[in-house]
């Protein structure tokens, strides 16, 4: 557990209780605001869960300022992560529904997969992210964890809106051939849409997202493919980062305790 700014507290979820408040935040933040679908989720408890939480440790920050309204603080920010052990002893990796993982899983390197990643809207563009990306940094090295990956998402299933994005980081950030996923064939979107030559770079940034420009200031590549994911409203891009080759000052912020 650390401790930031003499409020922020950081660290894993510990109880049924925990896991019930980062899943009404999931709800609040993938359903209500970006219109994520409410299938199979139950409208009287508020919940985004699925069958991969009981295999997760779920990262959560806590904000304890306001100590009469919230006693126990109130969770304000999650993401849920599952190593190589986590998913041979469960169900398997989360983005394995969406891309096919295997040139990440025969390298038989120790693997960490990062997803459901949110922030409650009052606490975005804070500080708040980079608080995550250290104890996530600190955890990747206490667990010799040797690539980081998972999906970043796009907001809502129009592809038009975000295509100078998409054909930005086709051309820019694809992992190599033999290490590379690739979307699986019923939610495949071609990311090499607009011609090179026409691509706008500071239009390609304004259409992403915060969390996948962390992703791409700290070295991600790319897999190959998008995948469109109709049930949570997103288009999502499978991102993985080799944790030994991060840039060096990113590295050293990152792993700070």
């Amino acid at each position: 557990m650390n401790l930031y700014q003499k409020r922020f507290e950081i660290r894993f979820a510990q109880n049924k209780n925990e896991l019930i408040e980062t899943q009404k935040l999931r709800h609040k933040v993938f359903i209500e605001e970006m219109g994520g679908s409410k299938k199979n989720l139950s409208l009287v408890s508020n919940l985004e869960a699925d069958k991969f939480d009981e295999f997760c440790r779920h990262l959560i920050i806590i904000d304890h300022k306001n100590s009469k309204q919230f006693p126990n603080g109130k969770i304000i920010a999650v993401t849920r992560l599952m190593l190589t052990e986590d998913s041979k002893n469960g169900i398997g990796f989360y983005c394995s529904q969406e891309f096919n993982l295997n040139p990440i899983i025969s390298t038989n390197k120790e693997c960490l997969e990062i997803g459901r990643t949110c922030i409650d809207n009052e606490y975005r563009n804070t500080l708040i992210l980079h608080y995550l990306w250290i104890e996530l940094g600190s955890f990747c090295s206490k667990t010799g964890v040797e690539i980081l990956f998972g999906v970043a998402s796009f907001s809502g299933n129009n592809i038009k809106k975000i295509e100078m994005a998409l054909s930005h980081i086709h051309n820019e950030y694809l992992a190599p051939p033999k290490i590379r996923p690739v979307a699986l064939e019923h939610g495949y979107i071609k990311m090499n849409i607009v011609p090179k030559d026409e691509i706008n770079k500071s239009n390609a940034f304004k259409q992403m997202p915060n969390l996948l420009k962390s992703y791409l200031r700290l070295g991600a590549k790319v897999g190959e493919g998008a995948f469109m994911d109709k049930e949570l409203n997103t288009i999502d891009i499978l991102i993985m980062i080799d944790v030994s080759n991060m840039t060096n000052k990113y590295k050293i912020y990152y792993e700070k305790s």
